[in-house]
């Protein structure tokens, strides 16, 4: 009893220390994402209804190269506003996001998206595994724009620095202006 008594701290220790070792994730450097969920906000200002949409999607990458800065005080300045990622390049934006509209059982390309950048998730340039969640806000939606009820859903994929896009996921379905 009393040796127990004299190590069990340092047994304590031990324990904790290799409780706490983690294996480093092996994810692939090209990005991978699963669709999560969509929040959907319905408003009224003016007698027009609004719909904000949040997309939510879980990502996962081996070398961390996900995201883009935004620029200096607002700017489009810096390497990520350079080739390939200069304005009305295929790469400036880096979280794609195209509407489709179900009419019956089959989903029409809309011909409207909803691009845009997420800033960068790594604070250096350090190569790491990263994995987490980005929510992507859309808040174009009135009822001068698209009809009441209508059902749509989204095709959402994303590009790394390295030009990487990820695999593509859908959606689930979305009711505009449900809430009214």
């Amino acid at each position: 009893m009393k040796y127990m008594l004299k190590y069990s701290p340092l047994l304590l220790v031990l324990v904790i220390a290799l409780g706490s070792c983690r294996e480093e994730p092996n994810y692939s450097d090209i990005p991978a994402i699963t669709f999560d969920r969509v929040e959907q906000y319905t408003f009224t200002k003016n007698r027009i209804v609004f719909d904000s949409l949040v997309i939510a999607v879980d990502y996962q990458d081996g070398d961390g190269d996900l995201g883009l800065s935004r620029g200096e005080g607002g700017s489009q300045t810096g390497p990520d506003f350079e080739p390939p990622f200069e304005p009305g390049s295929q790469y400036f934006d880096n979280f794609i996001v195209n509407m489709q509209v179900k009419r019956g059982n089959t989903y029409q390309p809309s011909f409207v998206n909803f691009n845009g950048r997420f800033p960068r998730l790594s604070s250096d340039e350090k190569s790491e595994a990263l994995e987490g969640e980005i929510r992507y806000t859309i808040t174009s939606f009135t009822t001068e724009s698209y009809p009441f009820r209508d059902t749509v859903r989204f095709e959402v994929y994303i590009y790394d620095r390295a030009l990487n896009q990820s695999n593509v996921v859908y959606t689930d379905d979305v009711v505009l202006y449900q809430g009214q």
